[in-house]
């Protein structure tokens, strides 16, 4: 038998389930990760995380003291994502060994990235998609982790170029640059049309333009 309705029509409160603190801070980042995406950081508030959480705003405050630690945090997880997930495209970028074919190892570099974009797309679009708000603090660790980058990238392209015609003219400051634009390029393809631009069109673009240039 169904449970009367309340006096005056008001449905019962739902109250938010129990998560250990850990694991409610992940959901709360979560929820302002969502808004952010949605219409950028200056609609972040205490007030819009606990709605979009489905918490009220107690149970932020129990995991965050105010909105700049709650944005603190987010972008201290979202920075060490996106860094790890560097990490791993460029794993064994620098270790090839002699006989391997450079242009391979650099799209398959390119590769594991752009399905690091796919797998966390809402991360990767605070990079590579404008966004109202952001926190200088985060366009200094993107600008920083883009500039660590480019010593790996440096050394593949060099050995990369090594023995090909023309190599003594090529500035290699330059040329990791308009890589990094490329890679630019195709991560908002990826994360802005992920079913047109899949990662195998990309990667033949790239190896048909550049990598198997003479």
């Amino acid at each position: 038998m169904p449970k009367p309705e309340p006096e005056g029509g008001q449905q019962r409160r739902r109250y938010a389930k129990r998560l250990a603190p850990a694991d409610r801070r992940e959901q709360l980042l979560d929820a302002a990760l969502d808004i952010i995406t949605a219409s950028g950081f200056t609609d972040v508030s205490i007030a819009a995380v606990a709605e979009r959480g489905g918490v009220t705003r107690p149970v932020v405050y129990d995991s965050f003291a105010s909105r700049d630690e709650l944005l603190h945090e987010l972008i201290e997880r979202e920075t060490a994502r996106m860094r790890a997930a560097v990490d791993r495209s460029m794993s064994g970028i620098e270790s090839t060994a002699p006989h391997e074919d450079r242009a391979e190892v650099l799209a398959a570099a390119l590769a594991r990235f752009l399905a690091e974009v796919r797998a966390m797309p809402d991360s990767w679009r605070l990079v590579y998609f404008p966004i109202d708000g952001v926190p200088p603090v985060l366009r200094d660790r993107i600008e920083k982790s883009r500039d660590e980058l480019r010593t790996p990238l440096s050394r593949s392209l060099g050995e990369w170029l090594s023995g090909k015609r023309g190599a003594a003219d090529v500035d290699i400051d330059i040329l990791v640059r308009v890589v990094q634009g490329i890679v630019h390029t195709a991560a908002r393809l990826v994360l802005d049309d992920p079913d047109r631009f899949d990662s195998d069109r990309l990667i033949t673009m790239l190896n048909e333009v550049l990598l198997r240039a003479p």
